[in-house]
């Protein structure tokens, strides 16, 4: 401001009338104190100066890899800053960054090694499942990255070695807890979301025939739901798939019952499949 020509008694005058508000030392906002989540992050980088991007955490929120904003914010800088409440400034010495969302965000891999010891073994699989599904991930870099010793490797590079793609086509929680549990009981991991015809069965077994709904309460409860479900699955079964239901609840509750039910309708699906050509459906119950 002063270099555009405001004196200092100006920009006192505009505090006090309440045009100008302080955010951070040297950071206003104008018009008024309330700012957007883009005004915050905005700010926490004209605090960390010039060069400044989002890093770690932050960095991948703002790219649609992470479902929950992080708290603090995270950003880089080749400045020396000292971080405050609710912003966390680490000094990177040859930064480079990329805008993105019209914010200056540092490359993917970077972001990826400062959040790795942040993130569970499970979340850090599954932001790079989104990444490469977005087709965000720089094989090469994230290499290169890999082989710099620097904090975060051991947890970054379990996470690759566990790479689990399927992660990244779940349409929630659920059916990501139902993945997961398909590959800690050793059973084939399931194609989430692909589609039949016109319809995208939650889990699906193309080779074997066989498809997996998770049912949240909320989704399939209200009689139009049902129907709607009915229909569903009715279309699924004349193509010649069969089907398995489970409940949302079930999935986390009795994760035993849930992979043994599953493994016995892949292996009568295999069965089927061995004896002879396909005779129709086979409708497996709910489990509760």
């Amino acid at each position: 401001m002063l270099e555009a020509g405001n004196t200092g008694s100006r920009i006192d005058h505009w505090l006090q009338r309440g045009r100008l508000h302080r955010c951070h030392p040297g950071v206003f906002a104008w018009g008024r104190a309330e700012l957007s989540t883009e005004g915050k992050l905005a700010a926490a980088l004209l605090l960390a100066g010039p060069g400044a991007a989002l890093a770690s955490l932050t960095a991948l929120w703002w790219q649609g890899l992470l479902n929950r904003e992080p708290c603090p914010i995270h950003i880089a800088t080749p400045r020396r800053v000292n971080s405050r409440p609710g912003i966390e400034i680490a000094g990177r010495k040859g930064l480079t960054r990329h805008p993105h969302n019209r914010l200056p965000v540092v490359p993917l891999p970077e972001a990826l090694l400062a959040a790795a010891p942040l993130l569970s073994r499970n979340a850090l699989r599954l932001v790079l499942a989104r990444a490469e599904y977005e087709r965000l991930l720089d094989r090469a870099a994230l290499e290169a990255v890999l082989r710099s010793g620097r904090p975060g490797t051991p947890a970054l590079r379990a996470a690759v070695d566990a790479h689990l793609p399927a992660l990244a086509a779940c349409a929630n929680e659920y059916e990501r807890d139902y993945v997961l549990l398909c590959e800690r009981s050793g059973l084939p991991v399931p194609e989430p979301n692909e589609r039949i015809g016109r319809h995208r069965p939650d889990m699906l077994w193309r080779e074997q025939r066989l498809i997996v709904e998770i049912d949240g309460k909320r989704a399939h409860s209200t009689p139009a739901q049902l129907t709607a479900d009915a229909r569903r699955q009715a279309a699924l079964e004349r193509r010649g798939f069969a089907l398995l239901r489970f409940t949302a609840a079930a999935v986390r509750a009795d994760p035993e019952r849930v992979a043994a039910a599953t493994r016995q309708a892949l292996a009568a699906a295999r069965s089927i499949r061995q004896s002879g050509p396909p005779c129709g459906s086979v409708i497996s119950p709910t489990t509760e």
